[in-house]
């Protein structure tokens, strides 16, 4: 599904936030991509949704090498997958549904079908019942999982998640890393990158280690260190 060939990202200032990375994920596994701050985790994540291009190489998601695409190219990418993000990145003055819905009701679908999408995507965080809840009203770990279910109600093949404990405490840290599997165990491909080195340990999936821009361990059934 994703292959990195040869890539490397150098910024204005002669820093390479990646050097040279070749890498293959195939659909449906789940991968921990760790290392340091500066390791160049955000950096790959954010080649793989197109917020950031690479100085050289290449970046093929389902075949298609996105390293070059258009601007106006990137929504209709970005369909194909679901991202959460550390920050929960939610509309505050809109409920939960809303929040949800926003991704899908561009697309020409009927209100109907929407309803339905959104249900289901509640239910499987677990927010059914806090869908006319705002933002302001739900705990970190809440807003996290409405960030969760926006990334799957359009049913992408893949899930990015940057750092989506970083602002929660180990109990909700857990409830979140649960849900991601719980996603991943309907056949989506997840990545997610962390420094929660307890959850890399207890879920035991494919870690990818980057240090200074650099794959320095590629392990299935790995741990932090």
């Amino acid at each position: 599904m994703i292959k990195l060939k040869n890539v490397t990202k150098k910024y204005k200032n002669d820093h390479y936030a990646l050097k040279n990375v070749n890498l293959e994920i195939n659909s449906g596994e789940f991968v921990f991509v760790v290392g340091s701050s500066g390791a160049g985790k955000s950096t790959l994540m954010k080649l793989l949704y197109s917020e950031e291009k690479p100085t050289s190489g290449i970046v093929s998601i389902g075949g298609i090498n996105i390293a070059n695409i258009k601007s106006n190219k990137i929504p209709n990418l970005r369909r194909c997958m679901g991202i959460v993000f550390q920050d929960y990145k939610l509309l505050q003055n809109q409920t939960v549904f809303d929040n949800v819905a926003y991704v899908i009701r561009t697309l020409g679908i009927s209100s109907k079908e929407i309803n339905a999408r959104v249900q289901g995507a509640l239910k499987i965080v677990g927010l059914y019942e806090k869908m006319n809840a705002t933002p302001s009203e739900l705990s970190g770990g809440e807003q996290q999982r409405v960030g969760i279910a926006r990334a799957i109600v359009n049913g992408p093949p893949l899930l990015i998640a940057d750092e989506p404990t970083g602002n929660l405490d180990p109990q909700n840290s857990m409830e979140i890393m649960q849900i991601l599997d719980q996603i991943n165990q309907r056949g989506i491909t997840v990545i997610v990158s962390t420094h929660d080195n307890n959850m890399v340990d207890y879920f035991r999936k494919r870690v990818i280690k980057l240090d200074h821009g650099e794959i320095v361990k590629d392990m299935q059934a790995g741990t932090y260190e």
